[in-house]
């Protein structure tokens, strides 16, 4: 046996040795019969993977709630009104919020792409790509959102984990605070539901508070670049926005520097700057 066929060997211990270690499941939604989906589940599988399939329905939803995946599959010809409908409804649900979700499907417009990802999916395939190619996406993927667990350190971006050192107390910036410890997000003084993804998106954009960060930077330090286009920061920053901001289209904290990227701006807080224009006011009539 050669060199290079002892790695590639070694390496698929490795990674069938972690979904099993981790017990991965993925819930698998879709619309239509398909030998690529065939082909896919027997990699799937092959690296340790349990996969539960099911029709696209009202139903997947519950089923997800139950079986906490670590990935919904949502398989589908076209991005329509029950794919749709089925990822706001994973997304709206806080304990689902670990969950990835990710779209496979026949279209090639950009328009669904892009819809795909407004609704919630922190991916989108073509099913044009060969079954092993479409597996290691999953599994990049997944990787996003296996960042908590201390034993799973090498599946996460190096620069992430470089960012900042994990700390016990909460971060503040205005109105926003993040706790780490319990990966929450409070506005105002209320916990918002929030995806790994965007968790991530936040915590690091407020480690480099001031900082003009491009897409490639944040994508390099959040996401696994290698199968992320720079539309799938934009959704994420426009998901983040409709949470922390009070108007969302006139941000205060999340600022888009045009042609660079995004900073992450701390401001006042709301009660101070009503304690300060009251303040301000009664020294006027004074």
């Amino acid at each position: 046996m050669d060199v290079h066929t002892t790695e590639t060997k070694a390496i698929t211990d490795r990674r069938r040795t972690f979904a099993q270690a981790r017990k991965f499941t993925l819930l698998w939604a879709f619309d239509r019969e398909s030998t690529l989906r065939r082909r896919t589940l027997e990699h799937l599988q092959q690296e340790g993977f349990s996969v539960i399939m099911i029709p696209i329905s009202p139903d997947v939803v519950r089923r997800a709630r139950q079986l906490q995946p670590s990935l919904v599959i949502i398989e589908t010809l076209k991005m329509r009104e029950p794919a749709l409908e089925l990822c706001r409804g994973i997304r709206q649900l806080y304990s689902l919020s670990r969950t990835a979700l990710l779209v496979l499907s026949a279209s090639t417009s950009e328009e669904e792409r892009l819809l795909a990802l407004e609704f919630g999916a922190d991916e989108f395939i073509m099913d044009s790509l060969s079954a092993r190619e479409i597996v290691a996406r999953m599994q990049a993927v997944i990787r996003r959102f296996v960042w908590d667990e201390r034993s799973a350190d090498s599946y996460l971006p190096h620069t992430f984990q470089a960012s900042r050192p994990w700390s016990n107390s909460p971060m503040k910036a205005g109105d926003i605070e993040i706790d780490e410890s319990a990966m929450t997000i409070s506005v105002r003084g209320n916990v918002i539901e929030a995806t790994c993804l965007e968790f991530r998106l936040l915590h690091y954009l407020l480690c480099n508070q001031g900082r003009v960060l491009s897409r490639d930077q944040l994508l390099n330090a959040v996401w696994d670049a290698q199968f992320v286009e720079l539309r799938s920061v934009d959704a994420c920053v426009r998901r983040l926005r409709n949470k922390i901001e009070i108007e969302p289209v006139r941000p205060r904290y999340l600022k888009t520097v045009r042609g660079a990227g995004y900073c992450f701006q701390a401001v006042e807080t709301t009660a101070n700057r009503f304690k300060r224009s009251e303040r301000r006011s009664l020294a006027v009539h004074a």
